[in-house]
């Protein structure tokens, strides 16, 4: 074990003590009266015995003594014991304190700052010092494992990956390489450009071919997923053309990726200046490291570059090889045929029209119908491959099919600008007139929440307004009808009060029971039959106006279902209210008036003599006849139709929230098509003011048909 390694594990004691049968401690301690000692070593070693004694005070003590080159290692050992204490400002106050260039003691130091504040919880302290330790040397056992685990354990992907990153580069270590494809792999690259990965894939290609092949695979997918695949193509093709090719077996998947890259260039998504700077050395690289038909393919597609775009640098292409070539340029026009769909299907250009014309080219080859319908589903795929790669005649014959549809195709494309301009500016005018008929009805809506809200309430104010009217005129009368109990002579002079407040409390509710709230019922019937009517004649004309404008647009992009369940829940909380609201006893006769306190009083303090209760029944007839009882039939009007008047507001409300749910979704539909009017108009300007967004494709398709054309001759001529 090397000195620096018995510092680190506080094991140095073992370098002075050489009789291993003696005590340690005593052993020093001898040692320190040995003539010409050296103390500060001594004193050291004594520490680190204490230490493992478990006598860190003493440990502390001997440590704090030594001078010299081991006093940085002391300090660090004093700042250990506090580490180990739990005293965490002493700790990093005395592991700062340390001053060294010793690199193992200046990474011990950093590793130890770095533990104290992590379980501080300090993490930008702790990528300080982990930054600080990496520097010092990467190669210190640990550390960069360490790295790794506290970046993956925050999910710090950038600094992750930029570890495995550097340390593949700087070690060439399988297992770093392993780390960055599985990162890329997890999607944990996200923040890095396709340049980042240029030099780690120039490495891996060299050293570990395998691991190569399955990088440069998951940086494609991954870049592809991104939308950077024109970025990423510069890459790949720095990459690949720097890397030793021979044709072999090894090299099949990736012929397959460069094959893939060159289908998505040449798809219809991107124009010529944007490949032209990538696309040729892609092409090269694929013929590189291509086979047989395949070789051909890529051979055929510099051919047809060549011939589309002359005034581009000319690139030679290998001698056709041997291996029929029919099966591939069925497969390859096919793929064509699909993106030219795709395309058209983006640019709004396959209509029932051109679908027909399109149908009729393939009538000879009814298995591919789906795929012109885009019924992906329904086509079978394997099948159909598998039958022209056994069959060499239909081969032949599919390919010679999909080549005439894609021909004809591709001309009647050319001849189509036109219409495709006329086809937007018919798409502007439509959508505008969309616009202008939804938004009449949105203000239709508006006027008709406005009117059918005051209409509802109207209707049901006057409803229960009649009903309180004839409840307030019927009051005076049904309280004076109380009078009959004055004539029981039977009855307490001193009780009259209440005897007559009672009745008056009877009578009342036999009015409500059986005269006033049977009509009230009947009332709101008939208002619900009503309102229900009128929301039914609406609801009708939106259903029509509905299908019209659906009609018109072609699309079921409309809903104006009147919502009428509000008539359930008003009709529900109507009967609650009429079953459950009933008259509770009111002190009629105890009200605080100067007239009723005395009859009441003059009860209870002349009781029964005759003439104190003649005298007082005739009070109480001349109260009853004199009094119009105004303020409390109103008093009672109040209570007995108060969840009447509540339920007003939630009439008001309901209404509302049906006509404003029917309002936010027509805002919506407009908001879509201001957006499609937008993108339209964006588009016909784009088209007459760019007009190879619409001839690129084309001649990119046009080039893919060349390509096909001569993998079709090529095997014809075998």
């Amino acid at each position: 074990m090397e000195q620096t390694e018995h510092l680190v594990q506080k094991l140095f004691y073992r370098t002075l003590v050489t009789d291993g049968a003696q005590e340690p401690a005593a052993f020093l301690g001898r040692e320190m009266k040995t003539a010409g000692a050296d103390m500060d070593a001594i004193r050291f070693a004594q520490g680190e015995v204490y230490f493992h004694y478990h006598d860190l005070e003493s440990a502390v003590f001997k440590w704090e003594q030594v001078e010299g080159d081991l006093s940085g290692w002391a300090w660090k050992n004093i700042g250990d014991v506090y580490y180990d204490q739990q005293d965490h400002d002493r700790a990093l106050e005395t592991f700062r304190s340390v001053r060294t260039d010793e690199p193992v003691l200046q990474i011990e130091l950093a590793l130890q700052l770095l533990s104290v504040h992590a379980e501080k919880q300090e993490m930008g302290e702790v990528y300080r010092y982990l930054e600080e330790a990496l520097a010092v040397d990467p190669d210190y056992p640990g550390v960069t494992d360490l790295a790794q685990t506290l970046y993956e354990d925050n999910k710090d992907w950038q600094k992750a990956v930029d570890l495995a990153v550097t340390e593949a580069l700087r070690t060439e270590s399988r297992v770093w390489f392993e780390t960055l494809v599985r990162y890329i792999r997890e999607s944990r690259v996200e923040e890095f450009p396709p340049e980042y990965f240029q030099d780690p894939a120039a490495q891996l290609a060299e050293i570990y071919p395998d691991l190569f092949r399955e990088m440069m695979a998951e940086l494609t997918a991954d870049f592809r997923r991104r939308d950077q695949v024109l970025e990423w193509t510069a890459v790949f093709n720095s990459v690949f053309t720097a890397v030793a090719k021979e044709p072999g077996p090894q090299w099949e998947t990736m012929a397959a990726l460069h094959h893939d890259l060159y289908l998505e260039l040449v798809s219809g998504r991107f124009l010529e200046p944007d490949i032209a700077p990538v696309l040729p050395d892609l092409m090269r690289n694929w013929e590189l490291l291509s086979e047989g038909s395949h070789r051909n393919m890529a051979g055929a597609a510099q051919s047809a570059w060549n011939e589309t775009f002359p005034e581009y640098e000319t690139m030679e292409p290998a001698s056709v090889q041997d291996g029929s070539g029919a099966a591939a340029a069925a497969e390859e026009l096919l793929l064509l045929f699909e993106s030219i769909l795709t395309w058209m299907r983006g640019e709004k250009l396959l209509d029932r029209e051109a679908e027909e014309a399109a149908a009729s080219d393939i009538e000879d080859a009814p298995e591919l119908l789906p795929v012109l319908r885009g019924e992906p589903m329904s086509f079978d795929r394997v099948q159909w491959l598998t039958m022209v790669r056994s069959n060499e005649i239909k081969a032949v014959r599919s390919a010679e099919v999909l080549s005439n549809a894609v021909q004809k195709q591709l001309q009647r494309l050319l001849e189509q600008q036109s219409t495709v301009e006329e086809g937007l500016a018919q798409s502007i005018d439509f959508y505008e007139e969309m616009l202008s008929r939804f938004k009449g009805v949105r203000a239709s809506l508006l006027d008709k929440r406005t009117e059918r809200r005051d209409a509802v309430l109207d209707t049901y104010l006057q409803m229960k307004q009649m009903q309180k009217e004839q409840f307030e005129q019927a009051v005076p009368d049904i309280l004076r009808a109380a009078e009959d109990v004055l004539e029981d002579e039977e009855k307490s002079a001193k009780y009259l009060h209440d005897d007559l407040n009672a009745a008056m409390n009877t009578r009342l509710r036999a009015y409500i029971d059986e005269e006033l709230f049977p009509v009230f019922k009947r009332s709101i019937q008939q208002w619900l039959k009503h309102t229900e009517e009128d929301f039914s004649n609406e609801a009708a004309e939106l259903s029509e106006l509905e299908t019209n404008l659906n009609a018109s647009a072609d699309e079921e992009v409309l809903s104006l279902k009147l919502d009428q369940s509000i008539l359930s829940d008003w009709r529900r909380d109507l009967n609650r209210m009429l079953n459950r609201t009933e008259l509770t006893d009111e002190n009629i006769m105890s009200r605080f008036e100067p007239k009723q306190m005395l009859l009441r009083n003059v009860g209870k303090w002349f009781g029964d003599m005759q003439q104190s209760r003649s005298f007082l029944v005739q009070q109480y007839r001349r109260y009853l006849e004199n009094d119009d009882f105004h303020e409390t039939a109103e008093a009672l009007s109040y209570k007995l139709f108060f969840e009447f008047d509540l339920f007003e507001r939630a009439v008001k409300a309901d209404v509302d929230t049906v006509y404003t749910e029917l309002i936010e979704h027509l805002d919506d539909v407009i908001l879509t098509y201001e957006r499609y009017l937008e993108e339209t108009k964006e588009e016909l300007h784009l088209l007459q003011e760019h007009p190879e967004r619409f001839y690129d494709p084309i001649k990119l398709f046009d080039m893919r048909h060349r390509q096909c054309s001569q993998m079709l001759s090529y095997a014809q001529r075998q």
